[in-house]
């Protein structure tokens, strides 16, 4: 996937080192109940829209830039579902660029635009049943799903292991 200015100017510094990365993800949902996923055009792989914050952005805001870009939905964030990091975070790009990724993952509502591929970062978009998720989806990805579907009223996070608040 493409890099910002950004990122851009750290590789020139650091190389393929990780970068460490804040980022989102949007969890939108169709009205058949079905996920919007993207398969990425840099592995193929199933995943989340969403993308890096740039410098000084909310991350409210970059989960919408990146929806937009990447799908041409325009969306609302309605509610944050959790924030990931630790070594599921981490992800090695086919050029050999190391990330470790702290997601903010947002349930996002439509409001606008119409799905359309962006010619460079996504292959297909799709919606999805719960029950018929891609068998290559990121597994971290698949964790912010149950989470969303789970409709918890607070925000979700991880430590030692286990995703609280526990459900009773």
């Amino acid at each position: 996937m493409p890099a910002s200015a950004y990122f851009n100017e750290l590789r020139k510094h650091i190389g393929h080192a990780i970068i460490y990365s804040p980022g989102t993800t949007a969890i939108i949902w169709n009205d058949a109940g079905e996920i919007l996923l993207q398969r990425r055009s840099d592995d193929g792989k199933w995943g989340l829209p969403g993308g890096s914050c740039d410098p000084g952005e909310e991350p409210a805001e970059t989960v919408v830039r990146e929806v937009f870009e990447e799908t041409g939905l325009r969306v609302m964030p309605i509610s944050l579902i959790g924030v990931y990091g630790g070594q599921d975070g981490f992800h090695e790009y086919p050029n050999g660029d190391q990330a470790m990724f702290l997601s903010f993952s947002f349930v996002c509502r439509p409001i606008g635009g119409e799905l359309r591929l962006d010619g460079d970062e996504s292959l297909e978009l799709r919606y999805f049943a719960l029950d018929n998720l891609p068998e290559s989806l990121f597994s971290r990805h698949g964790l912010f799903i149950e989470q969303a579907r789970r409709h918890l009223s607070t925000t979700a996070f991880r430590f030692d292991g286990q995703i609280y608040p526990t459900q009773s």
